[in-house]
């Protein structure tokens, strides 16, 4: 009866056991789904915010033209440093400045590569102006660069880029998840860059329109003077040319000592070639006074027979 009991209660404890898990598992389950469940929502509403400006952005673009221009003058002028410094005064008198200028000056010509930059506005005035300067106009040549489809295009894209950075720090306000809240200042950094980027763009174009570029070539031509080569004297010749000739001789006499090396190895082949004909000349004299002993010797040989 006791082992019935026992056995019962232990079923019982199993089947407790395994309801509890199951039902731990269910738990987790759900709060995963409805973690899920929200994170989805929150991003959804955030990219469903983020779409909503888009157009609005684009048609309060301003559609100002905006162009860049540029010109590039070459002048001849009848007296250079008086014309510079009136170039000075027409630039000063516009309101520009000069960014940087090379002077040259050769036998035939004087003459100075000058980078101007003036307000727009201005731009023509100078041009006017510097015209009434030259002595002859060789060229004149200006360019314009229409940039205003560029310039909306940024301007678009700065507008729609601000638009978005409004609505994440919105929802930044109120979002409470640490992972939401790092999710959107990660793309807050990488919008604030692009916004940056944007501004350093239009900032650049209207630096660029604003103020118009003159290179101007400005240039005097001289007249070539013949000077003569001014020659020493016959004396002064001499002169020189006893220095000069002493001073070869010592660079002769300092040339042989450093050819030394030569010297002591022409020296050796030297003596070596006379030693071998002394030789050579000593046993040709030897073979002839042995042919000779040998010839008598056979001539008394005869004369005894």
């Amino acid at each position: 009866m006791e082992k019935r009991v026992s056995f019962l209660l232990l079923v019982i404890l199993v089947i407790s056991g395994i309801g509890c898990g199951t039902r731990n598992s269910n738990e987790n389950a759900n709060l995963e789904s409805i973690s899920s469940n929200r994170e989805e929502a929150f991003t959804k509403m955030v990219a469903d915010d983020i779409a909503a400006p888009v157009a609005i952005s684009v048609a309060a673009v301003d559609l100002e033209p905006k162009v860049i221009k540029t010109a590039n003058v070459s002048i001849e002028v009848a007296d250079y440093l008086k014309s510079r410094q009136k170039v000075d005064s027409i630039v000063a008198k516009h309101k520009g400045y000069v960014t940087n200028e090379a002077f040259q000056e050769t036998d035939d010509q004087k003459s100075n590569s000058i980078t101007i930059r003036v307000p727009a506005q201005n731009f023509d005035l100078l041009l006017s102006d510097i015209a009434t300067i030259a002595k002859r106009i060789d060229y004149q040549n200006i360019y314009t660069q229409d940039v205003t489809e560029e310039y909306i295009d940024v301007k678009t894209r700065l507008a729609n880029k601000q638009e978005v950075e409004r609505t994440y720090r919105k929802h930044l306000r109120v979002a409470k998840n640490i992972e939401d809240i790092l999710k959107i200042e990660n793309k807050l950094a990488e919008i604030r860059s692009e916004i940056e980027s944007a501004q350093g763009r239009l900032k650049y174009i209207d630096h660029q329109v604003n103020l118009s570029t003159v290179s101007l070539y400005l240039y005097q031509k001289l007249e070539y003077k013949y000077i003569p080569e001014e020659l020493p004297g016959f004396w002064q010749r001499v002169k020189e040319g006893f220095h000069w000739g002493w001073k070869g001789f010592i660079w002769f006499l300092i040339l042989l000592v450093k050819l030394w090396p030569l010297w002591l190895i022409g020296a050796i082949a030297y003596f070596t070639i006379i030693l071998i004909k002394k030789q050579i000349k000593s046993r040709k004299k030897k073979e002839k006074k042995a042919k000779k002993l040998q010839k008598r010797a056979k001539q008394t040989d005869e004369t005894v027979m």
